[in-house]
Order: C-alpha cells, then structure tokens, then sequence
C-alpha cells in the first residue's frame, strides 16, 4: 500500500516504521524546515526491560506541500499530530486532499473524531488509541541513546476501530509490521475512557511541577482524582465509554501502589518523560480539558474539579522542551 504519515514527530516515527516493515511505502507529510533533516533516514530506539534494539529507518519519501498530497493517490494516511495542530489550517488542506483514502485519526480530544468526519466521509475513517510511549532521547538531563526512543507496553495492543474492512486492513499492516494490534467493534466504548482519566491527572501533575515524588500526597492529586472522575462522566455521555473498570483506578491508595511500581519497570525516567511530552503538547492538554467542561455542561455533567485545573493551569514561562528540540533537531542536520 501507499501510506502517507502526516507528522514525522515521536508518534509519527514509530507508525512509520512499523508499516514500513511490514512492506510498505510510506511517505512522511512535514514542515519544510524538518525536510533536510530527515532526508538522509533516522534512526530509532526500542527500549526494553533488558535491551535497546537500533532500527535505522531509511527509504521513506518526504512531502512538505499539500498540493503534493493532493497529486498522489494513497491507501490510508495517518494524522500523527497533537489535537491542536490536527485542527489547524495545514492539516485541514491535507484532510481535502486524501481523496479515497483511508485516514486514521489518533488524536485524543473527545471531540477530535468530529472534527475529521467533518472533513472526510466517515466510512473512510478509522480511530486508533496510541498504547505506546516514544520520545526524542536522550530525555532533558537524562542519558541515552540519540534518536527516536519508544516502549511497546507488554499485552497493550494498539487499538483500532472503524468500518470493518478499512479497520481490518489497517490493523493487518501494523501486524506485519510486527506491532501488536487489535480491531475493537465499538472504538468509543472501548477507548474513549483512558484519555479521559488521565489526562486530568496530567494537568495536575503540571501544577505539581512535574514531580512524582510525593505527588500522590498533595492536595492538587486529589483535585486531579476529583476531575478524572468528572472527565469519565462526560466521556460516558457522550461517547458511551466502558468505564467500569477504569473507575477502581481512581482510588488513591492504587495510584499510591502502582506509581512506584510502573517507575521502577519502565526502562527510562517516567517524570523526565512525563515533563518532557506533556510540556510539548500542552495545547492538546488545554483543548481536552476545555472539551470536557464544555460538553459536561451540555450534559448537565458537574465539572469544577476540571475547571479548578482549568484555571490554574498558567502559560509556561520556560520553553525549556523547544530548546531541547532544537537541540535534537542540530544533531539530525549533522548526520
């Protein structure tokens, strides 16, 4: 197949390159000013438990005008960009030149999917939930290799739903790739409520300064399990989300539990990634929590847990996350 990712980021990179192996021609759609970088391939990073396996990702076309997109015929595209960007008018050009294809959407927002229907027919669309972690490495005062680092989270498969041919199609070249994947029948019962109890928790994490040590103590962490709660409320109106499960996670005992737990598993420092991601996308975080207080209104659902962190959530005032990119994006431009 012919795939176009749109977005050659952390997110776009690992899709790539597993559809890519899996004996396909992928295209990536990026700013000109990202082009000559990735011109000569790049190189990324599975991180695991007992070893890091380099993957040197070569052989892939670069777009950087939507006229180009518009000129092509392609089999499915991938909108590999932040909720916000998603939205923006580049993305929007692109949307109307996919013609018939496939385009899966794999932004969080509850309300993102709307917004692409709008643009494309819905039959052609099919949702993914992104269950793995990845990050330009080495991490702000951390160690590690250069390049694009991600971790595949054992027995959490990618998941998928949509018009079933098209999701099926999808789902099979990511296996071929050698990714974990699996078809949902109903993607907004399944997915919907994960976004919406964590991303709340972020947004509190930030106001604790990024830091997991005594987080689960502080008062904005259950301010943070008060807006989860509201957040899957208005996820189960609105998008008929599964949260039955989710619910027990909301304890704080668990989360007292498990942080520790997850922190000393993963191969690479959970709060400098935590930091770093979420500082980069910290629109996306803005934009989701505005979607839920604003469609919990409509629903008659209370929100003020999520519209205290609403209001409390200040502009940065370091891009210390911008200086790092910079920094990453240098190396790549000297080979």
């Amino acid at each position: 197949m012919k795939i176009l990712v749109v977005g050659a980021g952390a997110v776009g990179q690992v899709y790539a390159w597993y559809l890519a192996q899996g004996g396909h021609e992928v295209s990536f759609f990026v700013k000109a000013q990202y082009a000559e970088a990735l011109s000569s391939g790049t190189t990324l990073y599975r991180l695991g438990r007992w070893r890091t396996q380099l993957q040197d990702f070569r052989g892939f076309n670069l777009l950087t005008e939507p006229a180009a997109v518009a000129a092509q015929r392609w089999d499915q595209v991938w909108l590999a960009l932040p909720s916000d960007a998603m939205r923006g008018e580049l993305a929007t050009r692109i949307l109307a030149s996919v013609g018939g294809a496939t385009v899966i959407c794999l932004q969080p927002d509850i309300e993102d999917i709307d917004y692409v229907r709008a643009h494309v027919p819905a039959e052609q669309v099919v949702q993914g939930l992104i269950t793995f972690i990845s990050y330009y490495s080495p991490l702000p005062g951390c160690t590690g290799p250069e390049g694009m680092a991600y971790y595949l989270p054992p027995l959490a498969p990618g998941l998928f739903g949509g018009e079933a041919q098209r999701v099926g199609i999808v789902v099979a070249a990511l296996k071929a790739g050698g990714m974990t994947a699996k078809v949902v029948p109903d993607f907004d019962k399944a997915a919907a409520g994960a976004p919406a109890m964590m991303q709340p928790l972020i947004a509190a994490l930030e106001l604790n300064a990024w830091r997991l040590s005594g987080f689960t103590a502080s008062s904005v962490f259950g301010v943070g399990l008060d807006a989860s709660r509201e957040a899957l409320a208005v996820a189960e109106k609105h998008a008929g989300a599964d949260v039955r499960l989710l619910k027990p996670l909301l304890r704080p005992l668990v989360w007292k539990l498990l942080l520790p737990l997850i922190r000393q598993l993963l191969p690479f420092d959970l709060e400098s990634q935590l930091r770093y991601h979420f500082s980069k996308v910290r629109k996306q975080t803005l934009l989701m929590l505005d979607s839920y207080i604003r469609l919990g209104k409509y629903y008659g659902v209370p929100t003020p847990a999520l519209e205290v962190l609403r209001g409390q959530l200040v502009p940065v005032q370091a891009d210390w996350h911008a200086i790092h990119d910079a920094s990453v994006l240098s190396r790549l431009e000297k080979g």
